[in-house]
């Protein structure tokens, strides 16, 4: 049944598209990732940088996962074909080290709009040397089969355990 009405299934990916933009993260993946693409090319380089970030929070694993993005053009706008993304990687590993240079200055520079954006609040400011900010954010689900120590039945009802901190 539809309704009429422009609803996403990946509610979250709007907030996450809001932060994108507050730390001009499409201009400045274009600048960086810019020399990827042609000049005239319809698909610029930052909005298919930022579409695929969008496709990874979304769960997606492969390029044909922007397929989530595409059926929602009037939230996400037009979206690269598989095509267009795979000449746009093809010219990428031509120069791997021109984008290990770009990849890598624009990742400080997004860190450090993102720590700026945070203010007071940051957490990074009470960090030190001796008291290091830790931030953990892999909670993945190990799958083992077997009767390990902390081993049991998992939430999805598979066998494994969490990770925990090394110290637990």
């Amino acid at each position: 049944m539809t309704t009429n009405q422009n609803l996403v299934s990946h509610a979250g990916l709007t907030t996450l598209t809001g932060l994108l933009n507050s730390v001009e993260f499409k201009h400045l993946s274009e600048d960086r990732f810019s020399q990827f693409a042609p000049a005239t090319a319809t698909h610029r380089a930052g909005k298919m940088i930022a579409d695929l970030c969008l496709m990874l929070a979304a769960g997606g694993q492969q390029v044909s996962d922007l397929d989530q993005l595409r059926t929602n053009d009037e939230v996400f706008g037009p979206i690269a074909s598989e095509a267009t993304l795979s000449r746009f990687f093809a010219r990428i590993a031509e120069h791997p080290g021109a984008f290990d240079y770009a990849f890598a200055t624009m990742q400080r520079e997004v860190r450090s709009r993102l720590w700026a954006a945070a203010g007071g609040r940051n957490p990074a400011l009470k960090a030190s040397r001796k008291n290091p900010l830790v931030i953990d954010i892999d909670a993945s689900l190990v799958h083992v089969h077997s009767d390990k120590e902390k081993a049991a039945g998992t939430y999805k009802r598979g066998y494994g355990f969490a990770p925990r901190n090394r110290d637990d």
